[in-house]
């Protein structure tokens, strides 16, 4: 498969305040999906790894074990593509490899929309049993091409939404194919509509009255129906928030300091502290 190893691009641009960015840096397509290319020196090991959208993953070099508590999952080629639905929390294991001695794999995420849209595209789809845990799929020569199909319309900026969206559905369909489908998503809640609030800017300083008012709903209303799904306002920012840093830290080059400010901390110490916290780490371990 060397065709998809290509597809992750090892070398390092500058961007636009001249640092040195591995081309892996994030790529969202908001309502669509999400692109990163994470490339890591050395081993690491993530705990409770929370996987907010379906996700698909690829290992171009190296080894990455994920175990959701069904028992290990492993691969090391580029000849399987891991599947992993919403929601799903795991233990990430990764080792470099290869040649370069590096960890390089290419993460897909699919929203939960784009999912939606997918069965009520495909309707007769909803009969059949969803994954019900991480797998792993072979990657023959029809799913190869889809997947690298995709991932090259991701990072064109030049195709709109509305083709991307027919590509992905496309790439759904062949994994339907190969009897892995992803879990119809359950109707959006408020917890979920304010995931992905704070996904699309985790920088910025949060409040409950904010963002009652970017959801059109007060700031009772909101505290009100976060607790009748049993989720607190703080923790899913943090955990937001933590996400966003530890793809930031496996994708980019970015000093430590520049990576807090991006995810909403002003104070190393502090995001230091919430970052060992959350995944028993230093963010100078993950590199």
């Amino acid at each position: 498969m060397a065709h998809l190893q290509s597809l992750h691009r090892g070398t390092t641009q500058p961007d636009a305040a001249g640092s040195a960015l591995p081309s892996g840096a994030p790529l969202p397509r908001r309502a669509l999906c999400g692109l990163a290319q994470p490339c890591l020196a050395r081993p690491q090991q993530t705990r409770g790894f929370r996987f907010f959208e379906a996700t698909l993953l690829l290992v171009v070099s190296g080894e990455l074990t994920l175990d959701a508590g069904d028992g290990p999952l492993t691969t090391n080629s580029p000849l399987s593509l891991m599947v992993v639905d919403q929601h799903a929390r795991a233990d990430l294991t990764k080792l470099p490899g290869g040649q370069e001695n590096r960890f390089r794999s290419i993460f897909l995420s699919l929203s939960p929309a784009l999912v939606s849209a997918f069965y009520h595209a495909y309707p007769a789809l909803a009969s059949i049993p969803p994954l019900a845990k991480p797998a792993l799929v072979p990657l023959d020569d029809d799913l190869s091409n889809t997947l690298r199909h995709c991932v090259e319309s991701i990072e064109d900026p030049r195709l709109s939404d509305e083709r991307l969206h027919h590509r992905l559905m496309d790439l759904l369909l062949a994994l339907s194919e190969r009897h892995c489908l992803l879990a119809r998503p359950s109707q959006q809640g408020a917890a979920e509509r304010l995931r992905v609030l704070f996904s699309e800017d985790p920088a910025r300083p949060w409040t409950a009255r904010d963002a009652g008012r970017e959801l059109a709903m007060s700031e009772s209303t909101l505290r009100r129906r976060l607790a009748d799904e049993r989720v607190g306002f703080e923790a899913l920012l943090i955990d937001v928030r933590m996400h966003h840093a530890m793809m930031l830290m496996q994708t980019t080059r970015w000093p430590i300091p520049r990576i807090a400010d991006a995810c909403g901390y002003r104070s190393r110490a502090r995001f230091t502290e919430r970052f060992r916290e959350r995944f028993g780490a230093l963010p100078s371990d993950v590199r």
